[in-house]
């Protein structure tokens, strides 16, 4: 586990116990020295391998596996026998083994948690009846965790879920603890976040889900998920548990439901630094794909009008985002709301929807309900609603984005309606997983006859049309949050201000190809996460400091040098015995 400077790591554990601890554990790797001082010889083969020998191994093991869950799986024991090991094989095959730690399998691997479940996981599980003792568990873990190795500080990021609103498939229990994995993951993957300074949570609030509840093998609590009062005292106690335990610790809030992700992140941002990736990730990466595809194009964002299609967390996230960047380009409140058109459920969001028997807006989505004087022209159906066709006819949007978790809402003729508003649409379908996407990237572009601007959500093969290949970029938040919360984390942040994330989406729209042209991708390839990842990183630590937000740097110079000290590779260490 070595970074920038290699120092031995302690530990007073031996034999067996050594090996089945996956920070220490090298297998094959510990040298002949080790083997004698840490009570080795006779549980290891003769030979002492490299960790390049060893990768090479992993990945003729994983080839061998035909179904991607298995791949899944295959990983996950490796990462809870020998948490270095498992970070070189992601290392080196990134773009094999991104879209199994990540989206799209992990959301497979969290639908059979129950049946796939052996040992405990690395990571956390707080139960709601446990709450009165949150500080007590959470201490008990960090201390553990800092025995082997020795010296470890207590976690610095904390990634926690209740599993609300996990990816497109929605609530899911604790199987959400592997999102949490895999996004602390991809944490190390792509911006060299020490996986020592993580720790994954598990807010187990009950659930919702029928089958669940009635499922026997469910390891979980078989309650109906807790609400109002009683789920707010849960996050108040983990809150409380975090700033005694790890103070100054990041906490990345993911997958929480629509009714509390927002209300959540707003109570507990100036408390904790913290973010909510569904909200501002997953904002920040469609942000910048929108201004690097209309830099190609030569256009300003203030001109645009845009059509959310799915008004959840996401939706609203981006809306949110987007009327900001909005307003730095110079319009008003209201016109900035002008150019943002959200549908749900009920059509398009319009004052007025609850009395006329409409589900009404969320309070996130409220500001964007549209007033009667701009509904004119616009068809209606018997009860009233506008549906995305009527509003791509009438409003003519440059921008379509998708959110919703409806595969193939936007049809033929929904794509032929928005490319006779505008000779260059730029389309996003960011629903995943990939069979939840609005649309594929082979329709649109068949359909638009190649003129459209795509990025998705989940990873997509290139499309040929006319005899020329397009790649599709995916529109994947691992291009925002690794660097965001790598930087805060780097520099100490006090809290993760909508600056850092404004200079997180310049960071990244700087380096999409379609900025240069429009024929080009809409997202870098995922092969330079780690370089995009870097930039992003260093733009959020400058940000920090200059708003002085930083309890660990307070020039330029010194932001830098954090970052470099933070960085962690997966090589070996060497272990001592104390």
């Amino acid at each position: 586990m070595a970074g920038p400077s290699v120092q031995p790591l302690l530990t007073s554990l031996r034999g067996a116990d050594l090996l089945n601890n996956p920070r220490l554990n090298k297998g094959t790797a510990f040298s002949r020295s080790e083997r004698l001082e840490l009570e080795l010889e006779g549980l290891l083969p003769w030979q002492v391998e490299t960790i390049e020998q060893q990768v090479e191994r992993c990945w003729r093991a994983f080839g061998e596996l035909e179904r991607d869950l298995d791949r899944y799986a295959y990983l996950q024991i490796l990462r809870e026998r020998n948490l270095t090991l498992f970070h070189r094989v992601l290392a080196d095959h990134i773009e094999a083994v991104m879209p199994i730690v990540y989206t799209p399998t992990v959301g497979s691997a969290i639908q059979h948690f129950s049946q796939t479940y052996r040992s405990p996981s690395q990571g956390l599980f707080l139960a709601a009846p446990q709450q009165q003792r949150f500080t007590e568990i959470l201490s008990r873990a960090c201390r553990a965790w800092g025995e082997a190795p020795r010296g470890v500080a207590p976690p610095e990021l904390l990634l926690v879920t209740d599993a609300q609103g996990i990816l497109g498939i929605g609530d899911q229990g604790i199987g959400g603890i592997h999102i949490c994995q895999g996004k602390l993951a991809v944490y190390t993957l792509c911006a060299g976040l020490d996986p020592n300074r993580c720790l994954p949570v598990m807010l187990d609030v009950g659930t919702d889900r029928p089958e669940l509840l009635a499922d026997p093998n469910y390891p979980g609590l078989r309650e109906p998920r807790l609400q109002g009062e009683a789920y707010d005292a849960v996050i108040e106690s983990f809150v409380s548990a975090v700033t005694t335990v790890c103070p100054g610790a990041l906490v990345q809030w993911e997958d929480f439901g629509a009714a509390n992700a927002r209300r959540v992140l707003d109570r507990y941002r100036q408390r904790l630094p913290s973010f909510n990736d569904d909200i501002q990730g997953t904002s920040g990466v469609a942000a910048a794909a929108i201004l690097a595809g209309l830099q190609g194009l030569g256009q300003r964002l203030a001109d645009q009008r845009i059509v959310i299609f799915g008004a959840g967390s996401a939706g609203c996230g981006i809306a949110e985002r987007l009327l900001r960047l909005l307003q730095r380009q110079g319009l008003s409140a209201q016109e900035a709301a002008d150019r943002l058109w959200l549908l749900d459920r009920d059509g398009l969001l319009q004052e007025g929807m609850e009395a006329a028997g409409l589900t009404p807006p969320s309070a996130a989505a409220a500001p964007y309900a549209k007033r009667s004087e701009l509904l004119a022209g616009l068809a209606r159906d018997e009860r009233g609603r506008i549906g995305l066709l009527a509003v791509i006819e009438t409003v003519k949007p440059s921008v379509l984005i998708g959110t919703s978790t409806v595969a193939g809402a936007f049809n033929q003729q929904v794509v032929e309606a928005l490319c006779r508003g505008t000779a260059r649409p730029i389309v996003l379908p960011l629903s995943n997983p990939t069979p939840l996407a609005e649309i594929t990237p082979q329709n649109l572009l068949t359909w638009s006859q190649g003129q459209a601007l795509v990025a998705s959500g989940s990873p997509f093969a290139p499309v040929t049309l006319n005899g020329r290949q397009r790649q599709i970029g995916q529109c994947n938040n691992c291009f925002v949050f690794p660097g965001l919360g790598f930087a805060a984390v780097a520099v100490g942040a006090r809290t993760v201000s909508e600056a850092m994330i404004d200079a997180c989406i310049e960071a990244l729209a700087a380096v999409i190809p379609a900025a240069q042209d429009p024929e080009a991708p809409l997202m870098p390839p995922l092969a330079q996460v780690r370089q995009v990842s870097a930039a992003v990183a260093e733009a959020v630590a400058l940000a920090a400091v200059s708003e002085g937000l930083a309890s660990r740097a307070s020039t330029p110079a010194e932001a830098r040098e954090q970052l470099e000290l933070c960085s962690w590779r997966p090589d070996y260490g060497e272990v001592r015995a104390i």
